[in-house]
């Protein structure tokens, strides 16, 4: 219903008036309204039996009901009002004054409430420098409500929000000026920068703008970390590319000594142990650049649990001596997914595995078959375990619990990443106390791994007789290991030390050459651009090419072209025979066809 209050006070005047308005006595108990108020005291909640008590109770209504931002003004309905309190002898006339804004100020408004950072204003007139405003965002860094940050000392206020030092020089600089800082918050640091902004001279004022910085940082971490990863990588390669040279070397002259020591001397068993060593050293280097996120071998079916105890070295001295290492892996279990994807996934979950166990305990690595279409690796420790709500972030980018600079949140998250891209499953078992269990389950393949160990026919290599191969090699021992490799199975060797002089040799010898064999980087004129020209010139030739290095992507030299034959070095004699038998018995039309592709690849490069 409509109020219509009983009352002393009665002056048509008042009541054409188009604001609403109040009349008190001096004692301030309530006398009567105008015709606009009454619609005002019902919406507010009063009736005819219940009218306002007095002044003050009656402001404290208002204001109670009204007010809902930062600003004095009071938002009743669908209006906004401005109290304005006139005193004359014998009452208290209160006014509630539409205001009248500007749609673009409101919208200006608005925007200021709901920007990330933080905003206070700050009166320099005033000894105590009170904060005369602040929008929701600074309410919300401070952890205080509105009224408990209007006009008090914005000293006080910094410092409570953990600033340090002397902010007299930033709130009376002339020029606009910055202060960078952090503070901790449940174990977690946080940076923040303050940006004191002068109103200008004639305005005795300062703006300061709190802007959270901790998601900048972490990225600026995260950057520097990546910088640091890749010249590490970098690093990995190209020790690799050295220490494969001196692998192919040791293994060369060993395989050549055993070849001219009788079946029983002690010395061959010596001799099968410096092999063996070389195997270790070539798994090694193949993990480092693995490490380094340099493919050497393409992708394709893999031996899941004979990759996963081929990793045992490089695990076994990034765990603790109070952790012990567990491998336990099933015979035959092929999965088609990238080698070095499982690497980097196993680097990373063992890791993580490690951290959750500061006072040791047990990690094992499992590959499984299970059923007969699924593959499973699991990486399971005793360690500290995860609470529900932990578990549910743990593969969330940038998401960690380690302290800050020890831990990115992007390892897990990677995990996650490349398990998808290989159309995996992940799975996770953990409790608070009880340590976890990763689980990654893949679709088993049909086929065998491609690569074989069994030894060549030597019916096979015989049809290499007769041919003849042009090697180039840059270092000395390992062209000569090379060349009397093809010799001793009948195949004429021409040696050249660089690609100038292997172009030379092929120019002056007047026979047919059916192999070149060239390492990728070598000086002058590396082996990319020798089998181009090579290629244009005797394009019924095969070509195969011999690196150290990853044969493309970042660490790649010289990049080789798409569906080359190359063999990664320490060179394995029995598979090096084989390729070079398999590239014998190829088409010429094949042959011919291919090597126009890849010439056409090269010219690209």
């Amino acid at each position: 219903m409509i109020f219509s209050a009983k009352s002393k006070f009665h002056n048509p005047i008042a009541d054409a008036l188009g604001e609403p308005l109040f009349v008190f006595g001096l004692n301030g108990g309530y006398q009567g309204c105008n015709a606009r108020a009454k619609s005002m005291l019902t919406l507010l909640g009063y009736t005819e039996e219940r009218q306002p008590e007095n002044h003050e109770s009656f402001l404290n209504i208002l204001r109670l009901v009204g007010t809902n931002d930062s600003t004095p003004f009071l938002n009743i309905g669908d209006g906004r009002y401005e109290v304005i309190s006139h005193k004359s002898d014998d009452i208290f006339v209160l006014r509630l004054m539409p205001v009248k804004e500007d749609p673009h100020m409101v919208r200006l408004a608005l925007a200021v409430e709901i920007i990330p950072w933080g905003l206070i204003t700050v009166d320099l007139s005033k000894q105590k420098k009170p904060i005369v405003y602040c929008n929701k965002r600074a309410e919300e860094f401070f952890c205080l409500p509105h009224d408990a940050i209007i006009n008090q000392s914005a000293y006080d206020m910094l410092r409570g929000f953990g600033v340090s030092g002397n902010m007299s020089d930033y709130l009376h600089s002339a020029e606009t000026s910055y202060y960078d800082m952090e503070s901790k918050s449940d174990n977690r640091t946080l940076w923040y920068r303050l940006n004191f902004i002068p109103f200008g001279p004639r305005t005795n004022a300062c703006l300061i703008v709190i802007e959270d910085t901790t998601e900048n940082k972490i990225m600026e971490g995260q950057y520097f970390q990546a910088q640091r990863l890749e010249s590490l990588g970098q690093l990995a390669g190209g020790v690799a590319h050295d220490f494969n040279n001196i692998l192919s070397i040791i293994d060369g002259y060993a395989r050549m000594a055993r070849k001219r020591i009788d079946n029983q001397s002690d010395m061959l068993n010596y001799l099968e142990r410096i092999a063996q060593a070389v195997q270790r050293g070539a798994a090694l280097t193949n993990q480092l650049l693995t490490f380094g996120r340099h493919k050497i071998v393409k992708e394709g079916v893999i031996d899941l649990g004979m990759l996963v105890k081929n990793q045992e070295p490089l695990l076994r001295p990034l765990m603790d001596a109070s952790i012990i290492l567990e491998i336990r892996t099933d015979e035959k279990v092929f999965v088609n997914v990238p080698g070095d994807n499982i690497c980097q996934i196993l680097l990373n979950i063992c890791i993580n595995s490690r951290d959750a166990m500061p006072d040791g305990g047990t990690l094992t690595i499992e590959a499984r078959r299970k059923g007969v279409k699924e593959a499973v690796l699991r990486v399971s420790d005793t360690g500290m375990g995860m609470k529900p709500e932990i578990k549910a972030r743990m593969f969330d980018p940038f998401f960690t619990t380690k302290e800050q600079g020890k831990g990115t949140g992007l390892g897990l998250s990677m995990v996650y990443g490349l398990v998808k891209d290989m159309k995996g499953e992940i799975s996770v078992l953990t409790k608070e106390g009880s340590g976890t269990s990763i689980s990654i389950q893949f679709a088993l393949s049909e086929e065998a791994p491609s690569f074989s160990s069994a030894p060549e026919d030597e019916k096979d290599i015989s049809m290499l007789k007769g041919m003849t191969a042009l090697v180039a090699e840059d270092e000395p021992d390992l062209l000569n290991i090379l060349s009397t490799t093809l010799e001793d199975i009948g195949v004429t060797v021409l040696k050249a030390t660089n690609g100038n002089d292997a172009l030379m040799l092929q120019e002056t010898y007047k026979g047919k050459i059916d192999f070149l064999l060239t390492d990728v980087v070598m000086p002058n004129l590396n082996g990319v651009k020798l089998a181009e020209i090579f290629s244009s010139i005797r394009p019924e030739s095969k070509v195969m090419f011999i690196s150290g290095y990853p044969a493309n992507g970042v660490m790649s030299r010289v990049p080789i072209p798409e569906g080359a034959v190359i063999m990664p070095k320490p060179i394995d004699v029995n598979k090096l025979a084989s390729v070079i038998r398999d590239m014998a018995a190829s088409p010429k039309t094949d042959i011919k066809e291919r090597w126009k592709i890849l010439t056409g690849q090269w010219k690209s490069v």
